[in-house]
């Protein structure tokens, strides 16, 4: 009787800590995100958005985690106000802090709104036609430094302790800068709206 009892306490205990360490979050993880964007910025035309980004995040509590990421955000520039043959690339390369509300704790599917900032570099390279004269050819080749604000929603799947899958929705913002040009100054806001899937891992310390 006494060697029952044992035995059940052991295996209660070790149950235990079994569901411990599958329901505990906390700690470090690693991240990535792939983006389809819409973006719109007036003046410049913006088409086959990209983005990607990868990030170390740090889940401090069952609802709070704070990630830095890296990401790159690229499209082709397909035409300019008052040029609409202009062609070029747009590219960005942006570091920011992103900090996350996680809801329904230890259940497998998890909705979560998320607030960021950071700053970026934002490379424009166009070159074409002006729509009134051919002959005369509209040329930018211009690098801004900008902040960006952003905002996320979406939700997680747990796939097991170590694996999250995700999908959203982000508004995403760079700051408002004029692109300088051979015609002056192309005022234009940088912002886009964007849908993406992630995948976050958990390492098993």
């Amino acid at each position: 009787m006494i060697r029952f009892a044992l035995s059940a306490t052991a295996a209660s205990l070790l149950a235990g800590t079994c569901s411990a360490q599958i329901e505990s979050e906390d700690g470090l993880y690693l991240g990535f995100r792939g983006y389809g964007a819409i973006s719109d910025q007036n003046n410049l035309i913006f088409a086959a958005s990209r983005e990607f980004g990868a990030s170390v995040g740090y889940r401090f509590s069952d609802v709070w985690r704070v990630e830095t990421e890296y990401s790159r955000r690229w499209a082709k520039i397909q035409g300019l106000n008052g040029a609409k043959t202009v062609r070029g690339d747009f590219d960005a390369h942006t570091l920011g802090l992103h900090l996350f509300r996680d809801f329904r704790p230890g259940k497998k599917l998890r909705p979560f709104v998320g607030v960021g900032v950071g700053g970026g570099i934002l490379d424009f390279d166009f070159k074409g036609p002006a729509d009134i004269n051919p002959d005369f050819i509209v040329v930018g080749n211009d690098t801004n430094i900008s902040t960006y604000g952003n905002v996320f929603l979406g939700s997680t799947y747990h796939i097991n302790s170590q694996l999250r899958f995700g999908g959203g929705f982000e508004y995403f913002s760079f700051t408002d800068q004029a692109v300088e040009s051979n015609i002056g100054d192309i005022d234009g806001i940088n912002r886009s709206y964007n849908f993406f899937v992630s995948l976050r891992w958990r390492p098993d310390f």
